[in-house]
């Protein structure tokens, strides 16, 4: 059975990268083909930095703004990381880390990720008609392997498509993607933005379709949410919530809970080992 997608709240983006390391540490087993785990990065390589940095309360000054300094010698700012949990993201070789700084470069590669997983493994159906390709990518702890996502809302809350419609999209196609690879999906969510959270609001269609929404009440077929803009007129935009849109696709967890859930897992796992010898 495929596992449900996972929604995690949490105030710190190190928290969800640090449970992502956790999770990754405890599953590896380098006797095991398994696929690595996948870490999408929604901006840039130099904005995911920045990031980092910021919440870990480091300088960011002399941070490149891009990806330009990426051959240039390393910062006083860029030191500090490298002695920090989350320096074991960018150089362990369980995880693959991609960066996809729009909306469109991150359905291009989820569309690449089906493509990729068709040619390298063609479906091998036993008598039953169970998919074997299921269990080959299910490690030896008996979890498959994850689709990590940091920076979703931040990415949908910058374009035309921060809406219940867009999201909706969106979350559709990467657990359509997730389920065709046999990856657990792992969706970082701010649980204290109020801009892009999961307590934000958000209207229920884009904003292509909401250019001439300041018309009279009922413009959408039913009660809208009223708010006053430039020049009298009223937005009548329909207001939806993080939360229910996330809720429809995705169960929602605190970050806490998992993190110590994974704790137990890896103290049992080792102590299991110890017994062994």
């Amino acid at each position: 059975m495929h596992p449900p997608p996972l929604a995690i709240t949490t105030s710190s983006p190190c928290s969800f990268l640090s449970y992502c390391i956790t999770r990754s540490a405890a599953n590896i087993n380098h006797d095991d083909d398994t696929p690595k785990d996948i870490v999408v990065i929604c901006s840039t390589r130099g904005a995911f930095i920045r990031e980092l940095l910021i919440d870990l309360h480091l300088p960011v000054a002399d941070i490149p703004a891009d990806d330009d300094g990426a051959n240039q010698p390393l910062t006083d700012a860029q030191e500090l990381i490298l002695h920090t949990p989350i320096a074991a993201l960018l150089a362990t070789d369980a995880i693959s880390l991609m960066y996809c700084p729009s909306i469109h470069h991150l359905r291009a590669y989820l569309s690449s990720l089906i493509t990729s997983h068709k040619a390298n493994k063609d479906p091998d159906i036993d008598a039953g008609g169970h998919d074997r390709t299921e269990d080959e990518n299910t490690n030896t702890n008996g979890r498959q392997p994850y689709l990590a996502i940091h920076g979703l809302l931040p990415l949908h809350h910058l374009s035309t498509e921060w809406s219940a419609q867009g999201l909706s999209r969106t979350l559709a196609s990467v657990i359509d993607t997730t389920t065709a690879i046999f990856r657990t999906l792992l969706l970082s969510v701010s649980a204290d933005s109020r801009a892009f959270g999961i307590a934000a609001e958000l209207p229920l269609i884009n904003s292509r379709m909401m250019r001439n929404n300041t018309r009279q009440k009922g413009f959408y077929g039913g009660e809208g949410f009223e708010e006053d803009v430039a020049g009298g007129q009223t937005d009548l935009r329909f207001v939806g919530n993080v939360r229910d849109v996330l809720g429809r696709w995705c169960r929602i967890v605190e970050g806490a809970a998992l993190e110590e859930g994974t704790r137990r897992f890896s103290d049992r796992d080792r102590s299991s080992q110890e017994m062994m010898v």
